[in-house]
């Protein structure tokens, strides 16, 4: 199974995880502004937003493969097997 995002679902994920830290987290005030500043470099179309969807790509994919790739014990020996 892949998962693969494109630009403007990894902005939305983005906009919603920062909006919702900004509004529910007990973070400092320079805190939310670090976050502001963040997202706020990572427009649509920038190289930076390009590079979170890539990262955001690998880590969710890398997470599924983890999850279902299990080493299991046959005949004596483990092999690596996907379910």
């Amino acid at each position: 199974m892949i998962v693969l995002l494109e630009e403007p679902e990894s902005w939305s994920l983005m906009m919603l995880v920062s909006a919702v830290a900004i509004d529910n987290a007990e973070i400092s005030v320079e805190g939310k502004e670090a976050i502001r500043r963040w997202r706020s470099d990572h427009q649509e179309g920038s190289p930076e937003l390009d590079g979170l969807t890539e990262a955001l790509n690998d880590r969710l994919n890398g997470a599924i493969d983890a999850k279902l790739m299990r080493r299991v014990k046959s005949k004596g020996r483990y092999e690596t097997v996907r379910r």
